[in-house]
């Protein structure tokens, strides 16, 4: 690729990135100390959906025995409970995973790269060449750091979507409103929205089925538009050192997709 088609490609990827998160940073920034970012920037979007500022509070299930204090929530049959504790039970099962993933942004622009989990709280997005994004959580926070332009965008983890499952106990029906749990052409869909209703975005998570395993999951922000993540080749992965999931500003090792 020849260096100007290069930078044209970072450029492009950085603005689409920009666009799927500016609404999600207002609502992020809203609940925060008057004065404490005066004139922010935009945010480059991310697969976990830093910005959209989830609630921290743990509100009543949605099981049948709950439908009474939470009337707003769609209610589910005993069997659907039971496929939802085998998704609970599949995010708590893991310890270490990683895999490769595709990004596909709102302007149908695709970017790779490989990911890593590391239960609770830990995750990191290496995105391939020639991009220089990495997304990294800690446990506390989520870091979006951009390479080209030398930034680091900091949220607390407990304001994305990705706080429910990485907990130490995930339980969807405890912590999340389950808008729609469907199998369509065998995949399971279930869709998640904030119990608190302040922020209107979305995470839509697909399983394989009978047998549960993450396939992919889009995040829908405040206005409407979607990030899609594809994963593959999940393996159960290694333990990795804690400075694994910490913030750098150094440039990042390369490999090959």
């Amino acid at each position: 690729m020849k260096p100007s088609e290069t930078a044209g490609v970072i450029m492009s990827q950085r603005l689409a990135c920009q666009a799927v998160l500016a609404a999600g940073l207002a609502i992020y920034l809203a609940a925060t100390p008057a004065g404490a970012a005066e004139n922010p920037a935009p945010q480059p979007a991310n697969p976990a959906g830093g910005g959209t500022s989830w609630s921290t509070e743990v509100l009543p299930s949605q099981t049948p025995e709950a439908a009474a204090t939470d009337p707003e929530a769609v209610q589910f049959d005993p069997e659907a409970v039971a496929q939802i504790d085998k998704i609970n039970a599949y995010f708590n099962n893991i310890i270490h995973l990683e895999g490769r993933f595709t990004q596909i942004d709102p302007n149908n622009d695709r970017t790779n790269g490989r990911f890593y989990v590391q239960r609770p709280g830990k995750l990191r997005f290496d995105y391939a060449p020639p991009s220089k994004m990495r997304i990294v959580s800690d446990g506390q926070f989520l870091t979006i750091e951009d390479h080209d332009l030398n930034t680091v965008d900091k949220f607390p983890l407990d304001s994305t979507p990705f706080k429910l499952l990485l907990a130490q106990e995930v339980d969807l029906l405890r912590d999340a409103r389950i808008v729609t749990f469907k199998t369509v052409d065998g995949l399971i869909m279930i869709t998640l929205e904030d119990k608190s209703g302040d922020s209107p975005g979305r995470l839509q998570l697909f399983f394989g089925a009978p047998e549960i395993e993450l396939k992919q999951w889009v995040i829908t922000d405040p206005q409407g538009l979607n990030t899609q993540i594809q994963v593959a080749d999940l393996v159960e992965g290694r333990e990795l050192e804690k400075k694994f999931f910490d913030t750098t500003t150094v440039s990042f090792p390369s490999f090959s997709d």
